[in-house]
């Protein structure tokens, strides 16, 4: 009976392909973003984690915010991202939580865009002014030549250690060891060049160049704070004392009175992880409530073309009804042609959706960004379950206005 149906839905069905193909483009694009959320969302959250938890558990990130906005909102940026400056955090903030028992290390950074010139060529990039110390905490290393030392940072010196592409880019085939680069007015020997290190939070750093922070800070960018600085902590069990230290110690540094004030924001690695994990979870459900609407719009657009279709074989709906067809035998058939039509596109949107995720699997891995190809088994069953449910849900009206239909004013409509 069921293989009976198909084949008169197939029929049907093909009797008007280019109907057919229109009408499962919604269902495609809505399966298509159901795998693709699932997919390079499960991936993103992966890659980030895994970035978060290099920096270990022991780790205290001390950031600038504005004062007034939420302390651990997901939804609240920090004040670089809202383009206001809080001039408030200073790197004598750091040294000073350096002497709470059990910080064992840190390091502060600013960073900025500029012009790097070298004799063989121009561009802009990247700087990070950190301390010395950075080398260490970053599990970063150098391929040749040195970092920075901290009396350097202190004398402010001007010293530079080039991202690998930056020094592959400024000095081809050349060693760039002893060189001098231009920044501003100002010129800066070259002591080092990092080995590669990839991309890390989406920024390819081959392309960042390195200097004191205290050189950074006066002599090319003219300011005494920092946006952030990162505290390393003896052992994990200390992570929630020692930050309660840090906020007790920042409070008195900075006059402040009251939470509301703080014009910082101190996060151990563990919220910033459950942090990413809240906002990427929002994005997956935002990106699925589109998909949703997506489906929905694609869902009517069925219901509709059923209905056109209905229409359109009136007499042969009253034909069939008058060799002996019953009008669940015509309401099964156009469920069973409405259901095909939603199944045939979340194969395809499943299909084209994996697609996506495998050409940006590849893109992001020639730029350097190392994406697992996920297969979401569960946003796949979800998507052939949705398909299903949404053949019935849409044709199930237009079905049951078939299998009403009378057999003899069927007859007679022209």
């Amino acid at each position: 009976m069921i293989s009976s149906y198909l084949k008169l839905s197939l029929t049907a069905l093909r009797a008007n392909k280019m109907r057919t193909l229109l009408t499962t483009i919604g269902i495609v694009i809505g399966m298509m973003m159901v795998i693709v959320v699932f997919s390079l969302g499960h991936a993103t959250q992966a890659i980030v984690t895994a970035q978060l938890e290099s920096y270990g558990a022991n780790t205290i990130v001390v950031e600038v915010k504005t004062p007034g906005v939420s302390e651990m909102s997901p939804g609240s940026a920090t004040a670089m991202m809202e383009g206001v400056t809080v001039a408030t955090l200073k790197e004598e903030d750091m040294e000073d939580a350096f002497l709470i028992p059990g910080v064992t290390d840190g390091y502060a950074a600013v960073m900025g865009l500029e012009r790097i010139v070298s004799v063989y060529d121009d561009q802009q990039y990247m700087i990070q002014g950190v301390s010395a110390s950075f080398i260490d905490i970053d599990q970063s290393d150098v391929e040749y030549g040195r970092f920075f030392t901290a009396s350097e940072d202190k004398s402010l010196a001007r010293v530079v250690v080039l991202g690998k592409g930056v020094a592959e880019e400024l000095f081809p085939d050349v060693d760039p060891l002893g060189q001098s680069v231009r920044i501003g007015e100002l010129n800066f020997k070259i002591i080092g060049v990092m080995e590669s290190l990839g991309v890390v939070f989406f920024q390819n750093m081959d392309d960042m160049v390195y200097l004191p922070l205290n050189t950074t800070q006066k002599l090319i960018m003219g300011i005494d704070y920092v946006p952030y600085f990162l505290l390393q902590v003896e052992n994990e069990e200390m992570v929630e004392a020692i930050k309660n230290d840090v906020i007790a110690l920042l409070d008195q540094r900075h006059d402040i009175v009251g939470e509301d004030k703080r014009d910082f924001r101190v996060t151990t690695m563990d919220e910033a992880i459950s942090m990413m994990d809240g906002v990427t979870g929002a994005l997956q459900i935002l990106l699925i409530v589109l998909a949703g609407i997506s489906l929905v719009v694609g869902g009517v657009g069925v219901m509709n073309v059923m209905f056109v279709a209905v229409t359109e074989r009136t007499r042969e709906i009253g034909l069939r009804k008058a060799v002996g067809a019953t009008s669940r035998a015509v309401l099964c058939q156009f469920l069973c042609e409405s259901v095909l039509v939603t199944f045939v596109g979340g194969v395809l949107g499943i299909l084209l959706g994996l697609m996506v995720v495998w050409l940006s699997v590849v893109v992001a891995g020639l730029v350097g960004v190392e994406i697992e190809f996920f297969v979401p088994v569960g946003g796949i069953i979800l998507a052939i379950g949705a398909a299903f449910a949404e053949g019935i849900l849409f044709g199930v009206y237009p079905a049951k206005k078939a299998a009403g239909l009378n057999p003899i004013e069927s007859l007679r409509y022209e």
